[in-house]
């Protein structure tokens, strides 16, 4: 059997035991630092839940991934902070491919074009955050230049890896609700033969009690039906929006109704080893993995119970994989579809679409 098919099956074989209730989560989502070079207005993260100095050691993060492929988990997420900024980037992401972990990273862009050679050969795929075509990008994100280091990553990252899967990931927000913003990114994204993921403000990290700031740079909900109509045109005319109809339609319609199944899949860890409880981020970590062994967390009482009925009563995030991931476990394949895209090969650069 060739090695792509092998691990489709046990994707397949593990998506069904966890769907079923069985098991444990099959993803692991870590904050591989909590160092950032950039500074977002409206990301829920800037109130700093973790000091960047407390982070995990090099050892401990390459243990951290080997118990988690021993545990029979099949991904791995890197974000932060941003991840390019760890110091042993190369190594940790090396480890992770050697143990068999499929790999991806969200990064801001900015150090992506000099980390080539270290993402090239470890990383699987590529997210790069981008809220608009333009320098006011940089503005947006706090780092003058930055839009252009984007572009100008992108197009080197498809000269040296080709086939690599690259993914623009957009927060909707007020500075770029409007439609012609949106069709202009949509532009971006066909010429540089990406796909791109058009999400809501990330509500669900905010700290208990409050929105860590972020509600002033949220649209409005009619503004939010307006763009995510443009968005469903836009892929209706083969635009590459890897958003599924099912995520358009909950976002244009009002905030995603939903029993969510999210947790079922995924394991967050904080750049600490903090193991997040996903209903009470930040603040309530059900442990950490300095203190406890992986295999003793992956069985707490508390992750059952967001695996479960308490988990599946919640539907406070608005981010295109909670919904989806929940709306395929429910029975609702419409989202497989979109995901198919990720299969196809970017169109190459300066090609027009029919």
């Amino acid at each position: 059997m060739n090695g792509r098919l092998s691990s489709v099956l046990e994707v397949t074989r593990d998506l069904v035991a966890a769907r079923m209730g069985r098991g444990h989560p099959l993803y692991l989502v870590h904050a591989l630092t909590a160092r950032c070079n950039a500074r977002c207005g409206f990301c829920a993260w800037n109130p700093d839940f973790y000091d960047p100095k407390d982070q995990l050691p090099t050892e401990a993060i390459k243990q951290l991934y080997a118990d988690a492929r021993r545990a029979g988990f099949v991904g791995l997420s890197v974000w932060g902070g941003e991840p390019l900024l760890h110091k042993d980037f190369e190594e940790v992401m090396r480890h992770a491919h050697d143990v068999g972990l499929i790999t991806h990273i969200v990064t801001n862009g900015f150090l992506l074009e000099r980390k080539l050679d270290a993402v090239i050969p470890h990383v699987d795929r590529v997210c790069v955050s981008l809220d608009h075509p333009s320098a006011a990008h940089d503005e947006l994100r706090g780092i003058k230049g930055l839009y252009e280091h984007i572009l100008s990553a992108t197009r080197a990252l498809r000269a040296r890896a080709p086939d690599k899967q690259i993914v623009f990931v957009c927060t909707v927000q007020r500075a770029n609700v409007d439609p012609s913003t949106l069709r202009e990114l949509a532009e971006v994204m066909d010429g540089l033969g990406v796909l791109g993921i058009f999400n809501g403000l990330r509500e669900e990290a905010a700290t208990e009690g409050g929105d860590a700031g972020i509600s002033k740079y949220a649209a409005s909900q009619a503004e939010l039906a307006v763009a995510y109509s443009t968005l469903r045109d836009l892929k209706d005319r083969g635009y590459p929006i890897l958003n599924s109809y099912t995520h358009l339609d909950m976002m244009r319609e009002g905030p995603p109704v939903y029993r969510c199944h999210w947790p079922k899949f995924m394991l967050p860890v904080e750049a600490n080893g903090d193991v997040v409880d996903c209903m009470h981020w930040g603040t309530r970590p059900i442990g950490n993995v300095r203190e406890t062994p992986f295999a003793e967390l992956l069985a707490s009482p508390r992750l059952r119970a967001l695996a479960g009925a308490e988990g599946e009563a919640c539907h406070k995030c608005v981010s295109i994989h909670r919904v989806e991931i929940s709306e395929v476990s429910r029975g609702n394949l419409e989202p497989i579809r979109s995901w198919a895209m990720l299969r196809k090969p970017p169109r190459p650069l300066g090609e027009v679409r029919p």
